[in-house]
């Protein structure tokens, strides 16, 4: 019957006394199996909180960078807006122009010619006379 119990025995140095504590084996390794599930769940919930922090942290900074976005969205909306206003004037300013100088076709823009491409069979007979044309004689 004695081997069913473990015998602890506490030193107490302030009264000099010893103290005997009987622990039943039984109840012993059900307080260690405790023990083991109580630091086994405190560690699953310790990993569980530190993911959970590191979600909320990117989605703090998933939001602050999303906040900065809108605001840069609306800059940008603003400024083509004005962008906008300033061609609507110059259209009209341009148009008041074009009415004051009596030139026809109201907003058409003008084609430009001559702008690159192979020079055509009339263009170099020009170019050959006007150096003759322009020399001293």
């Amino acid at each position: 019957m004695e081997k069913d119990y473990f015998n602890i025995l506490i030193f107490d140095h302030i009264a000099f006394g010893i103290r005997n504590l009987r622990i039943k084996k039984e109840t012993f390794k059900i307080l260690i199996y405790l023990l083991a599930f109580l630091q086994l769940s405190i560690t699953f919930f310790l990993c569980d909180y530190i993911q959970v922090k590191k979600k909320n942290f990117f989605l703090n900074q998933l939001r602050q960078e999303s906040q900065i976005q809108r605001s840069q969205i609306q800059l940008f909306s603003t400024k083509i807006e004005e962008m906008e206003e300033k061609l609507s004037k110059l259209k009209d300013i341009d148009r008041r122009i074009r009415i004051i100088a009596n030139l026809q076709g109201g907003e058409k823009a003008t084609p430009f010619i001559a702008m690159g491409g192979s020079p055509s069979s009339i263009t170099p007979g020009i170019l050959k006379e006007e150096p003759e044309t322009s020399k001293p004689r």
